[in-house]
């Protein structure tokens, strides 16, 4: 500790009538408040002089006030602007180390609050890890000739999947043209003729052949298009059916046995003409396929040979080849539409293209859907009907990142349905089927297209709150399997030489980026403070830079409503007020009730068993300070403290928590020696909402300790902070809204140099105040003082000394720990002699009945 140097005028303790006491301290090379001990300090007069004790300690302008060194720094105008990702090196570290582990199980969680910059970050580093990867492979989809309901999958080269889809489109046009050309040649006609004509010559011979062995058998045999009609011939005439009746028998006989030999002529010359016919329409085929091959060949040799090194794309190649020779009709056809039609059947599917890509891919999917995450299949309507195929077949945000990383957030994916079952379901298989969500969910009988599986590898970064990562966590085993790197994103960072630079750098990237006016060093020193406020802590700077930079969007517009050339802090400070105005509806109502008297707490006077205590409300966009009053009653009665807030369901369970561990410590203080036998009861008056929380348990034990001991309680002052089992305060949240809201209050009402607030000393980084509440400090019209223990605060409230422990037991004598016990004492002794008079009672009404 540094020299100090103390020359005092006060007797050892203070009498009623004194009206000042004064104390100097002169303190050497203090640069903190932490460098405190134990001080005694001026007593401020509040009407008659009163004790305020020893190790109470008023913190000054200069403990409270920030300031920041930023040296030859003039403004942003000098200032580059490239930095790279502040206060994050947890982060960083986690992320490198999550993105170089390619095994399965390392996806990315990334948490922290909102505004800190995750998401820039992740896709900066991403992205620039992602560029000295590989390019993936291209995904297609191509009909499957055998089943068309299970297209085929392909992984090309990248480029190849966009060049093979134009290759076919053009394969189509070219090869139509050519077969329609080959098929009008005088070659090709000639070659059919001759086919024709020695089909015709060969059918005439066997019907001729047929012909003679029919005459041989007495019968006459024509062919005609309704088929073969055979009757019998008597000298060269034909015997119609009817006649044939009046022929002799022996005559019938015969034409019977011939007709029977005919028959076997007829089905063994039926069944050579349909061998015939059919051995026509081969070889006619085959003449078809033959020029068809001829006409299309150099086609498909060149793709053949541009592929060479893709066994899967040459089979896909030899597949289109024979499908094309068994739809040469078609082909040929001059119907509309037809080149179309096979455009679509031929076509590639070209379901990923990396061909423009440089590294591996980085996917960001912000509507993360079933089907936006898994891909889908598309329909289309004709005459009522519903129709698909392997081109309406569309990828999801899973393929596009196929060999890289997919960026999603956290809530958007779980507030999807099915979306994060799916996502599971691809990053344990690795590999992804795509069917709608109702194919997959089974309430769909759709005939439907099911294509074949595709083999997936990709990195998943979740980004989201650290209450989704916990639900997932203990819920959701596989999350904890296939999630195993967290990236924590710190709201904050340590308030030193470097990271104000850095900060700095920051604020300069961002008036770059947003086009923003300079700051200049008042500027830039009010956002800083306006950090340090937002991080909560004077050792600190926020890493909400989200936030920030909205303040710094609208600095920069208050100062070109000013017609300024840079942004000073007035603007900066405007700007607050304004966001804080934008906000401050509810606060501003409730301050209207406490001036008015409505909420009734009192600024000035003394009250016994009455105190000002101090909460917080958080709503969703602003939070804020109010003070409220603590009221505590004692009687006789069943000993212990009474919770009106725990009676009417009206207490959170820390707040309950609170009120029994203050119970605790009064019967620990005071009941180590004798019993306690007083009953007494807490409130926080005109509060109607549920009470949670334990800063206020310092507030409740003073009240208690007024009630208890007659002694009135300063109503200028407002406490927070909690206490222990031993009576030591300890540190609470929300300390600066807290002492800002009691100070608006005492504002409003006209300050009068006695008014303050009382933290724990623990709270003493916490504490960024605003201009006004500092200047109010500096005046010496506002006061702020650091406890440790119950006693500190009493002394200061009550206006007297706490009192020392005697060994025999009890406290010294006038104290207000003297005052408290004897009181709990008389109420012992009285509650005794009222329960002798009750057992009296009760023995005369026993006598007498005897």
């Amino acid at each position: 500790m540094s020299s100090c140097e103390t020359s005092c005028a006060y007797s050892s303790r203070p009498q009623q009538g004194d009206i000042s006491l004064v104390v100097q301290v002169r303190l050497h090379n203090l640069l903190t408040i932490s460098d405190f001990k134990t001080v005694v300090v001026r007593v401020t007069i509040y009407g008659k002089q009163k004790w305020e004790g020893k190790d109470v300690k008023e913190l000054a302008f200069e403990d409270l006030e920030l300031g920041f060194n930023l040296g030859k720094i003039e403004s942003t105008k000098a200032i580059c602007g490239e930095c790279g990702f502040v206060g994050q090196s947890r982060a960083d570290e986690a992320l490198r180390t999550a993105l170089q582990v390619t095994s399965q199980g390392y996806h990315v969680y990334v948490s922290g609050p909102a505004g800190t910059g995750r998401r820039t970050f992740v896709r900066t580093a991403v992205r620039a890890f992602a560029e000295k990867l590989p390019v993936p492979h291209d995904l297609v989809y191509v009909n499957n000739f055998e089943d068309h309901l299970h297209p085929n999958f392909m992984a090309l080269l990248p480029g190849q999947g966009r060049s093979l889809k134009l290759d076919m489109n053009n394969l189509v046009t070219e090869a139509a043209e050519a077969i329609r050309r080959t098929f009008d040649s005088e070659e090709y006609s000639r070659r059919r003729s001759q086919l024709e004509e020695e089909y015709l010559k060969e059918k005439k011979q066997l019907w001729e052949e047929l012909r003679e062995k029919a005459r041989s058998l007495g019968f006459d045999v024509q062919v005609t298009q309704a088929g073969i009609v055979s009757f019998p011939v008597i000298e060269d005439k034909p015997i119609p059916p009817d006649a044939i009746e009046h022929l002799p028998e022996e005559t019938k006989k015969r034409i019977e046995e011939n007709g029977t030999k005919l028959k076997i002529l007829l089905d063994g010359s039926l069944t050579k003409s349909r061998f015939i016919d059919r051995e026509f329409k081969r070889r006619l085929r085959d003449l078809d396929r033959y020029v068809a091959m001829f006409a299309v060949g150099n086609i498909f040799a060149e793709l053949e040979k541009k592929y060479s090194k893709n066994s899967e794309i040459l089979d896909f190649l030899n597949a289109v080849k024979n499908d094309m020779l068994d739809n040469l009709e078609q082909l040929r056809s001059e119907e509309t539409g037809i080149i179309e039609y096979f455009k679509q059947r031929y076509g590639v599917n070209l379901l990923v293209d990396n061909s423009g890509l440089i590294g591996a891919p980085v996917v960001e999917e912000f509507h993360p859907t079933y089907s936006n995450l898994l891909g889908k299949i598309e329909y289309y309507a004709r005459q009522g009907v519903l129709h698909t195929d392997f081109t309406m077949i569309r990828p999801g945000a899973v393929h596009k990142a196929n060999g890289g990383f997919l960026i999603l957030d956290a809530t958007e994916l779980l507030k999807q349905p099915h979306a994060w079952e799916g996502l599971k379901r691809v990053l344990v298989s690795q590999q992804a089927r795509i069917e709608n969500l109702e194919v997959a969910l089974g309430i769909s009988n759709l005939h439907t297209l099911r294509p074949e599986p595709i083999p997936l590898s990709f990195k998943v970064i979740l980004i989201g709150p650290e209450w989704v990562y916990e639900l997932m966590y203990v819920h959701d085993e596989e999350f904890r399997k296939l999630f195993g790197v967290k990236v924590p994103f710190d709201w904050s960072m340590e308030l030193n030489e470097d990271n104000v630079v850095d900060f700095v750098n920051v604020v300069a990237s961002i008036v770059q980026e947003e086009e923003l006016l300079p700051f200049d060093k008042s500027g830039l020193e009010e956002v800083l403070k306006y950090s340090v406020r937002l991080s909560g802590d004077r050792r600190k700077l926020s890493t909400r830079f989200g936030i920030v930079r909205r303040l710094l969007v609208e600095s920069s517009h208050q100062a070109k409503a000013d017609n300024a050339d840079t942004v000073s802090a007035k603007h900066v400070l405007e700007a607050v007020k304004k966001a804080e105005r934008r906000v401050d509806l509810y606060e501003e109502k409730l301050r209207e009730a406490l001036i008015r008297g409505e909420l009734m707490v009192e600024t000035e006077g003394k009250r016994t068993g009455q105190v000002n205590g101090l909460t917080v409300l958080e709503l969703p966009d602003h939070t804020f300070g109010v003070p409220v009053r603590i009221t505590a009653k004692t009687f006789l009665g069943k000993p212990g403290v009474i919770d009106i807030q725990r009676e009417a369901d009206l207490s959170g369970k820390i707040h309950s928590k609170a009120v029994m561990t203050l119970d605790a410590y009064l019967n620990w203080k005071y009941g180590r020696w004798e019993p306690i036998s007083l009953t007494a009861t807490l409130s926080f008056e005109q509060v109607y909402s549920v009470v949670e929380g334990d800063s206020a348990s310092l507030a409740e034990t003073l009240a208690l300790l007024s009630a208890v001991s007659g002694l009135p309680a300063r109503q200028d002052i407002a406490i927070t902070g909690s206490i222990n089992q031993h009576g030591e305060v300890q540190p609470v949240g929300g300390v600066t809204q807290k002492v800002e809201g009691f100070f608006r209050l005492c504002a409003e009402r006209g300050l009068t140099g006695t008014q303050g607030v009382i933290i724990p000393s623990k709270n003493t980084d916490h504490l960024i105040l605003k201009d006004e509440v500092l200047e109010a400090v500096r005046e010496d019209k506002f006061h702020i003082w650091t406890v440790d223990t119950v006693d500190e605060a009493a002394e200061l409230v009550l206006g007297q000394k706490a009192g020392r422990e005697l060994k025999k037991g009890g406290f010294s004598k006038g104290s207000i720990n003297d005052l408290v016990y004897k009181a709990l004492k008389r109420a012992r002794e009285l509650s005794e002699e009222a329960g002798k008079k009750r057992s009296e009672k009760k023995g005369g009404r026993s006598r007498g009945k005897k």
